[in-house]
């Protein structure tokens, strides 16, 4: 039995739309100082979030569907499952950048959801060869860390204001 994918679809445009608006304006929302701290104890900060967020849809949305990743080259390290240590990393990309790409991000899922509609609603168990998910359960998740890292980077904003940053 087929899925309407238009409505099904539908509602996926509109969750990547929201997920990925708000990790823009809490992106955009926080000054430049504050992007890379983290207080001592955690290890990861408000630029990190929000670049973990392009590597995850690039694994979870966009792999799956074009069998390769669209990451910028060595992102994959920096903001990674398997990153390394903040603390170790010395050189981050400028805010702007990773807005950039993850604007650009969220226009190219929004193409493959519409081009890819039937293949992402009725793929039932069929497994991404990728990240070893099932396609629709993957993107779902995608967007689910997303919106919990948004999460992180509220409390971190919220430590700054209170002037916890040193």
């Amino acid at each position: 039995m087929s899925v309407d994918a238009t409505g099904s679809v539908g509602a996926l445009l509109e969750l990547a739309r929201q997920v990925r608006g708000k990790t823009l304006e809490m992106l955009r929302a926080t000054p430049e100082p504050w992007l890379t701290w983290a207080p001592p104890g955690t290890s990861n900060h408000i630029l990190w979030h929000a670049g973990h967020a392009l590597w995850a849809q690039d694994v979870l949305c966009i792999e799956p569907l074009t069998v390769h990743s669209e990451l910028p080259a060595g992102w994959a390290d920096t903001f990674g499952q398997h990153c390394r240590p903040v603390a170790t990393t010395t050189e981050w990309p400028r805010a702007p950048e990773v807005d950039g790409h993850l604007e650009a991000q969220l226009e190219r899922i929004l193409k493959l959801l519409a081009e890819h509609a039937e293949r992402i609603v009725n793929c039932g168990q069929d497994v991404s060869p990728i990240c070893g998910w099932p396609l629709l359960a993957g993107m779902i998740h995608a967007w689910h860390d997303e919106a919990r890292h948004q999460g992180e980077m509220h409390l971190l904003q919220k430590l700054c204001r209170a002037g916890t940053r040193r």
